[in-house]
């Protein structure tokens, strides 16, 4: 297997086992589009996810931080959703000290 290929693999099962659980939650789900030779991750937003009001956040602080903390990742789209580098730093600073993910809390910042 390529260094591609392990990505890809990598990538789709993060989304099965960290990401595809919590949307599901809430009657939604994602589906990968695409991984690109560079890292790139181009995902697509399915069921109540795709009509919800929360997606942008969705997308800036779970979808998209979780995957961009993988080697290899460089960039990570969700078709129907644009935010700018800007935008998703606002929100993460705005959002900072709460964890999206359920049973992993966010490390204190406080004690680095």
């Amino acid at each position: 297997m390529n260094d591609h290929e392990t990505l890809v693999t990598n990538v789709q099962d993060i989304i099965e086992t960290q990401i595809r659980p919590l949307l599901k939650i809430h009657g939604g789900g994602i589906t990968l589009e695409r991984v690109s030779e560079k890292g790139e991750v181009s995902l697509r937003f399915e069921g109540a996810c795709r009509g919800c009001m929360l997606k942008s956040v969705t997308y800036a602080l779970g979808v998209r931080q979780k995957l961009m903390q993988h080697p290899g990742v460089t960039d990570v789209t969700v078709e129907g959703v644009r935010l700018s580098d800007h935008a998703i730093k606002r929100v993460e600073k705005f959002y900072s000290g709460y964890s999206f993910w359920v049973g992993h809390p966010l490390k204190d910042q406080s004690q680095s």
